[in-house]
């Protein structure tokens, strides 16, 4: 798992483009045509599962809305729910792995409480929480609570008010919807009535609590040589595809746009194209196909997702050391939001390891953004 999320982590500080800093400005949320995931990917609730990659113990990755909270649970039961502050500047994020020994990790931040006197701290219904204060950039805060205390998980779904503030200014936070996403999770995680519910607790033992489910093994295919590759020309059958010629009509701006092609070898007998395929702002999308060594016969690649299949990404890119390919389709382009997935090479086909989704654009950072698929290797 560490090695999955340092894997994604990079990756998607190395794909945050420049330009969408710009086009966002001072943290609009300005989605670009091809900003990922659309509304409707995520909202009210999403369950479904990845048909390639689904084992029959996995249950189904779900995420729900409750008023103004919103709670994702995975494959594998690990469950986060997350609400906003005010104007969408600032967030509270609570987390629970499965299992009978779990326990909450709560975060809080955001941006627009500057600088001054002190740290930023949470105020609800006149209580003050100090936790463990990060920067999380040169605008934002994170405060973490590794180790909450009964009373602040308790009021964060039973509390009226709630700010998060430093010195004399505060940003206001929602709890509208926090107890219900807490049921849920309590309900999904078989924890209702325990005492490691987040919200209803009760003599129930924890030990009744079930484990995790174990997440579904991938065996990576082995490594080949790159050298000898070339990256210049389309074949015909590969400009023959209609998928081709629809991304030529969208990206292609003087005579060719072979050059932005990227080619990689799967295997002695398989090529890897990475073809253009639309841009926005801070989005540039891209259609893969296999073809054998000589370009013929291209086959088109679906990409497995937590929702069903992407035929085209977002901001991806292939790694042949690692045999897994990254993409982000970002949500606006500070990053704060969209959707993060990594793909294994198996030999016969790309399968989902890892996929991150947030859906609302409220400064949360990309390390806590709630899994909606994860897989072992």
């Amino acid at each position: 798992d560490m090695t999955l999320r340092s894997l994604l982590l990079t990756a998607a500080a190395a794909l945050i483009l420049p330009q969408g800093l710009g086009a966002c400005g001072k943290k609009e949320g300005d989605a670009s045509p091809a900003a990922a995931p659309a509304a409707a990917d995520v909202a009210v609730e999403t369950a479904a599962t990845s048909p390639t990659v689904r084992t029959s113990a996995n249950p189904p990755s779900v995420t729900r809305e409750f008023r103004d909270w919103t709670a994702t649970c995975d494959n594998t039961n690990h469950c986060v729910a997350f609400g906003s502050a005010h104007e969408n500047m600032g967030f509270v994020l609570v987390s629970l792995a499965p299992g009978a020994e779990a326990r909450p990790v709560v975060h809080m931040g955001g941006w627009g409480l500057e600088d001054g006197q002190g740290s930023v701290h949470a105020v609800i219904d006149g209580r003050r929480y100090a936790g463990e204060n990060s920067k999380m950039d040169e605008e934002g805060d994170v405060i973490a609570f590794r180790n909450p205390s009964p009373q602040l998980v308790h009021d964060l779904g039973n509390g009226s008010f709630m700010a998060l503030r430093r010195g004399d200014e505060q940003m206001k936070v929602s709890l509208g919807g926090a107890a219900a996403a807490f049921l849920w999770i309590d309900e999904r995680q078989g924890r209702l009535n325990t005492p490691t519910a987040l919200i209803r607790r009760g003599d129930r033992p924890a030990a009744e609590v079930p484990a995790a489910p174990a997440a579904p093994r991938v065996a990576v295919a082995a490594a080949v040589a790159q050298n000898g590759l070339v990256q210049d020309d389309l074949s015909p059958a590969l400009l023959a595809q209609p998928k081709v010629k629809e991304c030529l009509a969208e990206t292609r701006r003087g005579e060719r746009f072979e050059p932005n092609v990227e080619v990689s070898r799967l295997a002695a007998d398989k090529l890897l194209w990475s073809v253009p395929c639309g841009e926005g702002a801070y989005n540039f999308s891209q259609a893969y196909f296999i073809t054998p060594a000589d370009g013929t016969s291209p086959r088109p690649v679906a990409f497995p997702t937590a929702a069903g299949s992407e035929d085209t990404l977002v901001n991806s890119r292939y790694d042949p050391r690692t045999r897994t390919l990254f993409a982000f389709g970002k949500g606006r382009g500070l990053g704060d939001c969209g959707r993060m997935g990594v793909w294994a090479w198996t030999g016969e086909r790309f399968a989902l390891l890892d996929e991150k989704v947030m859906p609302s654009c409220t400064a949360v950072p990309q390390d806590l953004w709630p899994t909606t698929w994860r897989a072992a290797t």
